[in-house]
């Protein structure tokens, strides 16, 4: 039950991020020190930024699940 909610939820932030995306074209540049990108759609940045913290998340917690001592 609790893998149904958490798909649902997923899939529903999944659908927001897209919705946003498309309603966003307007061209951003990405800019760290002296590196700076393309231009790129900010609906595409916002959904890069969104799978990396899912996939970052899901490894974290996935290290934490493997690690984790008895006490």
């Amino acid at each position: 039950m609790v893998a149904i909610v958490i798909s649902i939820l997923l899939a529903l932030g999944l659908l927001f991020t897209a919705l946003f995306s498309v309603q966003n074209a307007t061209l951003v540049n990405l800019r760290w020190l002296f590196w700076q990108s393309i231009p790129l759609p900010f609906g595409w940045v916002l959904t890069l930024g969104f799978a990396l913290g899912l996939v970052t998340g899901a490894v974290l917690w996935m290290g934490q699940r493997r690690w984790r001592f008895p006490r």
